[in-house]
């Protein structure tokens, strides 16, 4: 076998179709053959495009076979060949595989032979000492059968069904599935491979660099429980939200109904009209109660409805989970024996974006939902992974509030997309205007109500995720049913071109938030994970920038998981870096430096809690000033105990006002005199600062992806597709955050699904995004955003209205 062929040696026919049948053996996961096929090819010295792309395979065979030896010698001759780009994913993939392998070792003195004999035994010098690195070797796989289809792009088996759209006959949950997971039982038939070999054009594409690899890691054959958790925090947690959720339901009822009655005061003053019909409106306390009442009652069938009508739901049986996942069959029903809870109704959803999810009030009428998508693109042990993340819901009680919650977030999210749909087909324009105005107003009641779910919403999935670990003893199944269902949303995505409606609405229940599972799963394919969940683990803001998200951060999921295989002495299913090992998860107070840039990045927050504290101690000046007398300062005081709090509501403004101001400039540098070269994507994600504030100017290409018209006139579902992945925009209109629900000449939703270049500020804060300054397509369109311009004009209105609010006292 030769390390890289001769320039004057070029394939006949037969070699050449040996060197694509190999790659094709490849891609399908027929590890075996494809080193039967593509070893002599190399061996015979040839010369072809396709060369480099079968030796990088080659040594990827040879490692998941379980031949790592003959895997380093191989990267060890690919250090000689004359392109850069092959010498540096050798030596790259050499270190890789030395790190997996330490029983390997490689003698100093080693030099690779021109013309090595590819029967001879290996070169490469093999000890076992104890493995103190933490990886888990991939396991040998038998020559005679083929290890599952594993194609680089995607990570996850590739079914016959996921490449083509959705259909009831492929998709019915009685029907057995055409295809099986299972690392053991999975052979080429004769018309798979004369399948894989029509598709061996596939080869024609420039190869990549990185392949990632599931490294298969095992699970626990018996283990101890990991032990009863604390569940006050969780019990508290759901306290708070029932409270937050009942105050913010009957603020809006309030100020709803106020808002009405003064209006109709102030538009018909000449009728004499008055609001004296309801009187003020104390009767909201009690409708409130109702309506929770009935969103708690009547979740399961409300959820069932809107799921059954909007999305396709279906029944799923036990039977027909169970040819997709034996194991789910076998131990759901002990699962739920373990707690003392009742099978869940099963139902599924015809998406190819892998989701699970509960609800219900009680554990007795909880429907457990999963995707089609769920189901193909995950293996067996992993499904059985993702049920028992389902029945750790049931068991801590958490579905029956977050079910509660979520039918009242759906109500608004419901109006906004069906008010979109029949808005886009409206052409008289006072249609138009009332549905734009409609989608705006619901959108942003849904995005109030998610607020008081995030929470919970993150708090749970840590005693899930401890569950499903426990009941399965698998935690590297879990990890790779994590980071699959992060590829599948991301895939799903990129497919459709926009977010799919079931992905944001239900994101409270889901494994997954919707934005990391996209910018992560997106990833995958062109860098490996385990820096970039490490650099989110170790982020020391990491706290204060989930405050706005709906699940923690998954890199620190991923390490309690990788705890978890450890404290069993099991293999891991992802490689950290070493600095892992030795940092602890809970993180330490931050330094004054670190706080010091913290305050500088929420200083218009933190601005509006320094000026309310002003107003406090004000009110407390005031009530001094009582005591002796000083009827100077008095009304600080009866300001405050009339319940008026002008001075309150003024100094917050200020201080936000203020806070914004102080912030501008960092925020938003000259963006064109710091602009420098390109980079791709998880190029600026390695190198991106711990907090929003420390950005990177940027111009980067890609197809613009998201919703079109009207339910996206806010700008809410905007994607930039790189050739590296998939990155968050953020946009405005020259009329402000809410400009794009008047007329405009060109909207950034109007821009969606041309290539476009997008020049602004790359942020990474619990996920990256992109401040737009600039989206400009191949033809010429031009949409720009006016975010410094927007900032200053804020912090002049905040604080205008400050000052008009004190002086009006």
């Amino acid at each position: 076998m030769t390390a890289f062929p001769d320039s004057s040696s070029h394939p006949n026919a037969q070699t050449l179709a040996n060197l694509k049948a190999g790659l094709a053996a490849f891609k399908q996961g027929n590890y075996s053959e494809a080193i039967a096929l593509l070893s002599p090819v190399l061996a015979n010295s040839t010369d072809h495009p396709l060369l480099t792309k079968a030796q990088m395979g080659l040594v990827l065979a040879y490692e998941r076979v379980g031949e790592s030896g003959q895997a380093i010698e191989l990267c060890q001759r690919l250090q000689q060949s004359p392109e850069p780009q092959l010498q540096a994913w050798a030596t790259q993939t050499m270190a890789t595989l030395l790190k997996r392998h330490p029983e390997i070792t490689v003698p100093s003195d080693h030099a690779a032979p021109t013309e090595p004999d590819p029967s001879a035994a290996s070169t490469v010098a093999v000890t076992t000492p104890e493995n103190v690195t933490g990886f888990i070797p991939l396991e040998a796989a038998n020559p005679a059968i083929a290890a599952p289809p594993e194609p680089a792009a995607t990570g996850f088996v590739t079914t016959p069904s996921s490449e083509q759209p959705f259909s009831s006959a492929s998709a019915s949950p009685d029907r057995t599935p055409r295809f099986t997971k299972s690392p053991q039982s999975r052979f080429l038939s004769p018309s798979e491979e004369s399948a894989a070999a029509t598709r061996a054009d596939f080869v024609e594409e420039s190869p990549s660099l990185y392949q990632p690899i599931w490294r298969l890691a095992g699970r626990a054959q018996q283990w101890k429980p990991l032990g009863r958790v604390n569940m006050l925090r969780l019990v508290g947690v759901e306290v708070f939200t029932i409270v937050a959720l009942f105050w913010v339901i009957e603020q809006l009822l309030h100020h709803t109904v106020s808002l009405y009655g003064n209006s109709l005061n102030r538009v018909i003053p000449m009728l004499g009209f008055r609001w004296v019909l309801w009187g003020p409106p104390h009767w909201t306390v009690p409708m409130t109660i109702v309506l929770l009442s009935i969103a708690f009652l009547a979740s399961r069938w409300i959820l069932d409805g809107l799921l059954v009508w909007l999305y396709g739901l279906k029944p799923l049986s036990l039977d027909a989970l169970g040819g997709y996942s034996p194991e789910t069959a076998r131990s759901l029903q002990r699962f739920c024996r373990q707690h003392k809870l009742p099978l869940p109704t099963l139902g599924v959803l015809p998406t190819q974006a892998p989701l699970a999810f509960s609800y219900g009030p009680v554990p007795w009428l909880t429907r457990t939902v999963v995707s089609q998508g769920l189901l193909e693109q995950l293996s067996d042990e992993e499904i059985a992974t993702v049920f028992a993340n389902e029945v750790g819901h049931l068991a801590y009680w958490d579905v029956p509030v977050m079910s509660m919650l979520v039918v009242l977030v759906q109500l608004p999210y419901t109006l906004y997309r069906l008010t979109a749909d029949w808005g886009e087909h409206k052409s008289v324009a006072i249609s138009r205007a009332s549905a734009t105005l409609i989608t705006a107003l619901s959108y942003g009641l849904f995005r109030l109500l998610r607020w008081v779910g995030l929470w919970i919403s993150r708090q749970r999935v840590y005693y899930s995720d401890r569950m499903a670990v426990d009941l399965t003893g698998n935690p590297n199944a879990y990890t790779r049913a994590l980071l699959k269902m992060a590829i599948g949303t991301a895939q799903e995505v990129q497919q459709q071109g926009k977010t799919n409606y079931l992905l944001e609405g239900m994101e409270l229940l889901t494994p997954l938030g919707l934005r990391q599972a996209i910018s992560i799963g997106s990833l995958h394919p062109y860098t490996p994970l385990e820096p970039l969940l490490e650099q989110e683990r170790t982020n020391p803001y990491q706290t204060w920038l989930t405050i706005n998200q709906s699940h923690p951060i998954l890199g620190d999921r991923l390490y309690l998981l990788t705890l978890y295989a450890r404290h069993w002495r099991l293999k891991e299913e992802l490689v950290w870096p070493e600095t892992s090992s030795k940092s602890s998860r809970f993180k330490r107070a931050l330094t004054g430096q670190q706080w010091r840039a913290l305050l500088l990045q929420g200083a218009p927050f933190f601005g509006i809690a320094f000026g309310a504290a002003i107003a406090v101690a004000l009110s407390l000046l005031g009530r001094i000033g009582l005591q002796l007398g000083q009827e100077s300062i008095l009304w600080l005081y009866t300001d405050w105990a009339s319940g008026n709090r002008t001075v309150l509501r003024g100094l917050m403004l200020i201080g936000f006002s203020l806070g914004t101001v102080i912030r501008l400039n960092p925020f938003f540098p000259e963006i064109q005199r710091r602009l420098t070269n390109p980079k791709s994507y998880p190029e600026l994600q390695q190198q991106a600062g711990n907090l929003p504030l420390v950005n990177q100017p940027v111009s980067l290409s890609g197809r613009l992806l998201g919703r079109s018209g009207i339910s996206n006139y806010l700008n809410q579902d905007l994607w930039l597709q790189t050739q590296t992945g998939l990155i968050k925009l953020h946009c405005t209109s020259r009329l402000g955050p809410f400009g794009n629900l008047f007329p405009q000449p060109s909207r950034p939703c109007d821009l969606v699904n041309h290539d476009t270049t997008v020049t602004g500020w790359f942020r990474q804060g619990a996920t990256p995004w992109i401040d737009g300054e600039t989206l400009r397509t191949t033809g010429g369109r031009v949409s720009r955003s006016y975010h410094p311009i927007w900032s200053t004009l804020a912090a002049t209105i905040a604080a205008l209205l400050g000052i008009l609010t004190i002086l009006n006292f």
